[in-house]
């Protein structure tokens, strides 16, 4: 609308702004949820609480939850910083939850639950202000029961807390553009200076795209530079004093997963879209409402003019789009990892649900702003109820069913099963390219933390084991490589002179058939775990056997149990092994 003002020397001036919405009545942009359908925005928010809250409780902490929550006790910043390859607010954060209240489920993931509960409420004030109505309220009943934000605004790594800051900045924004409010306007530049610090790809691609989408406005005149320019200062300021920084740190503690250059990006480009046609979109079908409605929520939102209309002159849809986009994207045609290694995490599609509630919300407001009680209005009605109700099977999956191995009940049977003197080697087999996660639980879950010993440590430090102590095996059956299937089952293999003592969930327990203890039992056990996975995933488990002979003076027998794993693979997989072995130093004779 043209909003007129009377300058000091008696000169008008038209200044052309953007109002976000299509009721220009003061209290339906008041942002406050009040009025006759304040209680159904509050109502979503409070049960999108509680959802988020009892899933924080029921599901299990995944090892990459474990590897964030490791140096979190540390009082060194550094320290709390370098732990993962990722920005320091988050964990600066979670580390200073842990300093206040100390261990534990829900503690430990308050930095998230917090998080996620507090975009719920800046994005019910953004539909209230936006004046949907009873549309927003749908939009935000859609968004508080969506799998992707109950599941993983309970999950200890930084994505529901980018993602509030970008709905945080999208609300002060668009408040400072309403009113001109200096207070919004540093909220937008706290917003801005935090998204960088919490994650790099999509707050990089939120934060241009916003810069972007303002400028055009200008230039086409339908929006006041004189209003726009601070929010684009704003943005420019924080990628470039801390984006950058940030963005140049990733890289260098995560070499080898960005390749941005033309020539790569080309090359890549037939698996990059057959990666996203058959991963990245199932994967989207099955956290959003199921996919066929999804898409024609999606092609509804487009064809009906008015809330196409809407959705146009939502600046900040463009914005909130462009994020998981432009991630999803460079994840499949910068990243040079191969995918099967690498796949795409549903917990990044999280970005995708505001952009999808807004999309929601107008067509929603189109439905409920039409006059007559057609057909078509029917069955966009009974569209979107099918979006709210077809999510909720997997909502209550996130809620009741694990989605990860509860390493407390794996704790207790190793407690339970393990005598006091016994010795466990674990391993989680990988091939020579895929990321190994040890096992990180023993500290928060066993009574002894030094029984367990991750097989993969002994090539660098044969020490840790001692002179006797019955050998046990416990082997994760979620393997990074096809050696053990795709799905994160029971790895029960017969492994000579083992036997299968007790599985839970993905983990398998193997006692010494012989009483095998010591040394030399771990020297057993680790060639027989070996030879039972095979050199494309049981590699460290013969180098592990081979540096625990030099250290016993058998050097020998050592290089020859290498030489040996060498020549039973073929000759693409030994010198992948080679080549791991050389730069994570596992060999013990090179």
């Amino acid at each position: 609308m043209v909003h007129e003002s009377i300058a000091s020397g008696g000169r008008r001036e038209v200044e052309l702004r953007i109002w976000h919405g299509d009721t220009t009545d003061a209290s339906a942009r008041s942002g406050a949820l009040i009025g006759a359908d304040g209680l159904w925005y509050v109502g979503a928010t409070v049960t999108g609480a509680v959802l988020i809250t009892v899933t924080a409780l029921n599901q299990p902490f995944n090892q990459n939850e474990l590897a964030q929550m490791a140096p979190y006790g540390s009082d060194d910043l550094s320290t709390i910083a370098s732990g993962t390859r990722q920005p320091p607010l988050d964990p600066w954060l979670g580390s200073l939850v842990q300093h206040l209240l100390g261990e534990g489920q829900l503690r430990q993931r308050l930095v998230p639950v917090v998080a996620g509960i507090g975009a719920l409420l800046v994005m019910a004030f953004l539909l209230r202000r936006l004046g949907l109505g009873l549309a927003g309220a749908f939009g935000i009943w859609l968004m508080a029961t969506a799998p992707l934000m109950v599941r993983y605004s309970a999950y200890t790594r930084p994505y529901a807390l980018p993602l509030f800051l970008m709905i945080l900045f999208v609300y002060a924004a668009m408040r400072w553009l309403d009113v001109r409010s200096k207070a919004w306007l540093t909220v937008a530049g706290v917003a801005a200076v935090c998204l960088p610090l919490s994650r790099v790809p999509e707050p990089t691609a939120f934060l241009m795209t916003t810069m972007a989408t303002l400028c055009w406005l200008c230039w086409r005149r339908r929006l006041a530079w004189s209003a726009a320019w601070p929010v684009v200062a704003i943005a420019g300021a924080a990628m470039l004093a801390v984006g950058y920084p940030m963005f140049r740190s990733l890289k260098a503690s995560a070499s080898g997963y960005y390749d941005p250059s033309p020539a790569g990006i080309v090359n890549r480009f037939p698996d990059g879209a057959h990666e996203i046609a058959t991963g990245l979109l199932p994967l989207l079908g099955s956290w959003l409402p199921w996919w066929p409605i999804s898409v024609l929520v999606l092609i509804s939102a487009l064809l009906v003019p008015a809330s196409r209309r809407r959705l146009a002159g939502w600046w900040f849809v463009w914005p909130l789009l462009a994020a998981p986009v432009a991630f999803a994207l460079a994840y499949h045609f910068v990243a040079p990892v191969d995918f099967t290694r690498l796949p795409y995490r549903a917990r990044a599609a999280i970005f995708f649900v505001p952009a999808f509630v807004l999309v929601v919300s107008a067509l929603a407001a189109a439905v409920a702003d039409a006059a007559n009680r057609s057909r078509t209005k029917v069955a966009l009605a009974a569209l979107l109820g099918a979006a709210l109700v077809g999510q909720l099977p997997v909502t209550a999956r996130a809620l009741w069913r694990d989605d990860s191995p509860d390493f407390a009940r794996v704790g207790e049977m190793l407690d339970a099963t393990v005598p006091e003197d016994g010795i466990v080697l674990y391993d989680r087999p990988a091939g020579p390219d895929d990321d190994h996660m040890g096992f990180l639980a023993p500290k928060r879950y066993l009574e002894d933390s030094e029984q367990v010993v991750e097989t993969s440590q002994l090539a660098h430090q044969p020490r840790r084991l001692s002179d006797s102590g019955p050998i046990y095996l416990l082997v994760n059956g979620q393997c990074t490589s096809g050696s053990c299937g795709s799905e994160p089952v029971s790895w029960d293999d017969q492994v000579a002179g083992w036997h299968i003592k007790a599985r839970l969930e993905r983990f398998t327990l193997y006692a010494p058939s012989d009483g095998q203890s010591g040394r030399n039992g771990a020297i057993a056990a680790l060639r027989s775990l070996g030879h039972a996975l095979g050199p494309e995933v049981g590699f460290r488990q013969t180098f592990a056997a081979a540096a625990l002979l030099q250290r016993m003076g058998h050097a020998a027998e050592g290089d020859a149990l290498v030489q040996q794993m060498y020549a039973d693979a073929d000759a693409e997989t030994a010198a992948l092994i080679r080549e791991a072995a050389e730069r994570k130093g596992l060999d013990p004779f090179r």
